[in-house]
This record gives C-alpha cells, sequence and structure tokens, in this order.
C-alpha cells in the first residue's frame, strides 16, 4: 500500500508555527476556514477580534490547547535529520514519500550537509559576496559595451544602446528567475527515486525546510561562475560584442538584484505599506501558504502573465 503524501497547512500562533494539515477536515468551522487564514498569524481569529469567512468567534481555552499538539517544533523533535550532528545528505534521499512534507515544514534552524568541514564551509556564503563578485563585472562590460558602440555612433547614442540593451538583459533574467524557480526548483521528484530527491533537497528543497538560514540563501559564486562561463560562451557568439557586453551586464546586474532581494526578503524589515513590504508578504505567502504561486522574488511581472500570482497583505 502506497503511503499517501500530505503537505503542511502552516498557521502562526504568538511567535510559534503550527502545522494543523491533519485537524483540517476535523476543524468544527470547516477546513475552509484554515485554508482561508493559512499562512498569517491567527490570534487575532482565534481570540475573536477580526472576521474569517464573516464569522467572529472567539475560541475558548480547550481550542489552544489541542493546537499545542500540531506546534511544528514539537513535531520536529527527534527527527533523525534534524537531529544529525553529521552530514545528511545520505539520508534525506531515504525519506520517501515523506519529502514532500518534511521539506514544506520550516525548521528554524540550520542543517549540516557534509561530514567535511571543508566542504561544509563551501555550501555557505554571505550575502554581500555576490555583489563584491559580480557587480565590478557589470560595470566593466558596460563600460566596454559603451566604448565599442562609440566606434560606429555618437556618444549619446551609445549611452541611449546601452541602456536600452541592459534593461533587455534585466527583463530576461527576470523571465529566467520565475521559469527555474517555477518548472525547476519546484520540480516534484519520484519519492521513489532517493537520487531525484537529493537533488530537489540541493536545488531548493533545503531552502524551504530551513528558509531563514542566512547563509544558504544566496548562490556560491564558484558554482555561478561556472553557469556565467556557459552563458558567455553563448551569448558573446550569439550577439556583435557590444550587443552582448550590454545585454549580458542587465543580465548578471539582474541577477546580483535577485540575490539581494531575496535576502532581504528573508531577512529585511521593510516598512508598512511599501513595495518591499509587499514583495516580503508575497514571498513569506509562497513559503507558509501556497508553495504552487507566487514564484516571483525580484518582480510579480511573470506571475501575472503564467497566471501564479500569490498573496500579499490582506
Amino acid at each position: 500500500m502506497v503511503k499517501e503524501e500530505t503537505t503542511p497547512l502552516l498557521v502562526h500562533l504568538d511567535g510559534r508555527l503550527y502545522d494543523v494539515a491533519n485537524f483540517a477536515k476535523k476543524h468544527p468551522g470547516g477546513e475552509k476556514v484554515l485554508r482561508k487564514v493559512a499562512g498569517e498569524d491567527i490570534s487575532v481569529y482565534m481570540r475573536g477580534q477580526k472576521r474569517t469567512l464573516g464569522v467572529l468567534h472567539e475560541h475558548s481555552e480547550a481550542a489552544f490547547n489541542m493546537l499545542k499538539k500540531y506546534d511544528v517544533e514539537q513535531l520536529q523533535k527527534g527527527d533523525p535529520v534534524l537531529d544529525s550532528k553529521r552530514g545528511v545528505l545520505r539520508r534525506v534521499g531515504l525519506l520517501g514519500h515523506d519529502y514532500w512534507n518534511w521539506i514544506h515544514q520550516p525548521y528554524d534552524g540550520t542543517i549540516r550537509l557534509f561530514d567535511s568541514n571543508l566542504l561544509e564551509s563551501m555550501t555557505r556564503t554571505y550575502w554581500w559576496t555576490v555583489p563584491l563578485v559580480w557587480v565590478p563585472l557589470v560595470i566593466l562590460f558596460s563600460i566596454l559595451s559603451i566604448l565599442s558602440f562609440t566606434d560606429s555612433l555618437t556618444l549619446k547614442a551609445s549611452l541611449g544602446a546601452w541602456a536600452i540593451l541592459f534593461v533587455v538583459g534585466v527583463l530576461t533574467w527576470t523571465l529566467c528567475e520565475y521559469s527555474l524557480h517555477r518548472w525547476v526548483f519546484h520540480w516534484k521528484p519520484d519519492p521513489n527515486s532517493s537520487q531525484q530527491i537529493l537533488l530537489h533537497f540541493l536545488l531548493h528543497g533545503l531552502h524551504h525546510k530551513t528558509p531563514m538560514d542566512g547563509d544558504r540563501l544566496v548562490f556560491p559564486p564558484v558554482p555561478a561562475a561556472l553557469i556565467v562561463s556557459v552563458f558567455y560562451i553563448v551569448y558573446s557568439n550569439l550577439f556583435p560584442w557590444p550587443v552582448f557586453c550590454a545585454f549580458g551586464a542587465g543580465k548578471l546586474f539582474g541577477y546580483v538584484l535577485y540575490d539581494m532581494v531575496h535576502y532581504y526578503l528573508h531577512h529585511g524589515a521593510p516598512k508598512p505599506l511599501t513595495n518591499m513590504h509587499f514583495r516580503k508578504v508575497y514571498h513569506h505567502n509562497h513559503h507558509f501558504k501556497n508553495f504552487d504561486v507566487g514564484f516571483g522574488i525580484s518582480t510579480s511581472l511573470w506571475d501575472y502573465v503564467f497566471q501564479t500570482v500569490g498573496l500579499g497583505p490582506i
């Protein structure tokens, strides 16, 4: 008999996270109520301070006590993967049908991937490393583009050509960002394949399991350099040199912007009613409410195009 996979239904209460997926169908107000408030702080609903689906209901002390059973921190106690002091990559692949539920029950901590201290250190990257490594290249290729354009255009026209191609490069990155996030990072592995599970975990599962691990939010420069090198070869042979330099600089800048925005959405504190506050809540809801929508990080443009718009502040 194949084990049925479950997907967490997460709510917050007084600073703690609860997974009420196994309680949803038993909820006296109906499962739809819990689906409605998923990902939110439910204290105002349980204390009768705010309506949900038109109903104002102050919950009993028994209801609060019942909720304790679904405390994610308590559910994760004794987890052999999380409790391991050694690298976990071999164990993750053996989670099978439990994997999908496991990665979507966030863990407020960090997970050791490798036994080797050297390999483990290579999986951690400070956020400022990304602009430090890549922004000088953005500036260099922008200058090279403008100088190359001036061989046949005026300086003003060269700046205009660079600016247009730079923006096209940024927009191209945002489409790549969306495509990678939706169709690669959120590809669902075969639960019977330990290799597929491990690959997914390294691509994106780790981030959903430990969304607040600040040292594993941005992409390490060494593997990024390999990917950039491939695109360098492709684009430099596809486009004239000044076009490539401007377009490539824009696309690389788009990537830097993405990594910086993504880090800020997890660790920044934007002011309410600002665009960044909207983006933070939008991304929070992707993690804690519905991971099948809201794939845009630096922009929601492609979510609108492909009809996967998530939820921002209510």
